[in-house]
């Protein structure tokens, strides 16, 4: 801080009361702490005036995808069946909980592919924090609709006539694959990979 005589710094209180002594009695008050205050700061050193008056802008952290780590249950099953668990990276892009398909049903029946959709589906939701090998009617007949493999008339059919592969379709909110279904599972993988 630059050095001031008494004299210097009585002076300049003296002219920023009279400053203050212009205005309505219940200003004078706060404008006299703002002069003294103003003053003050511009007394401190340049560089330390620089210094305090530098805004540090932090380094934009760069967003490195989170690795994510095969939940157990869904490698027991890849290993099951003998699928490499970079399968997983062909169908599905993972970035942290975030996941989403990539897949392409190949087989131009409908049956055979909402089966299949909902199958991938069953292992999307797996894939997911305390996820299990199930999915919800109603997001597989949206995905269905959106791969163009909607079947309206027997959606529900095809999935009565494949009742093996499911534990039960009694909640349609939580259907659960059948071991059965998992093996199906395997299959789907493979034939939408190669």
């Amino acid at each position: 801080m630059q050095t001031l005589t008494n004299e210097e710094l009585e002076s300049k209180i003296k002219e920023f009361i009279e400053t203050a002594e212009k205005f309505d009695e219940r200003y004078r008050h706060k404008i006299f702490e703002v002069l003294l205050a103003e003053y003050l700061s511009s007394l401190k050193a340049p560089e330390r005036v620089a210094q305090e008056a530098e805004i540090t802008i932090p380094a934009p952290v760069q967003q490195t995808p989170s690795k994510f780590v095969i939940p157990i249950d869904v490698r027991a099953f890849l290993q099951q069946y003998g699928i490499p668990e970079d399968k997983i990276q062909n169908i599905f892009v993972i970035d942290g909980e975030n996941i989403r398909p990539t897949y392409h049903i190949k087989t131009t029946a409908k049956s055979e592919a909402q089966i299949q959709v909902a199958l991938l589906t069953a292992l999307e939701n797996a894939l997911r924090p305390g996820g299990r090998f199930e999915f919800s009617m109603e997001a597989v007949r949206q995905r269905c609709k959106d791969e163009v493999v909607y079947d309206a008339k027997n959606f529900s059919a095809h999935f009565k006539n494949n009742i093996g592969l499911f534990k039960s379709l009694k909640d349609e909110e939580h259907v659960e694959l059948s071991p059965d279904g998992k093996a199906e599972l395997a299959d789907a993988i493979l034939a939408i990979t190669e």
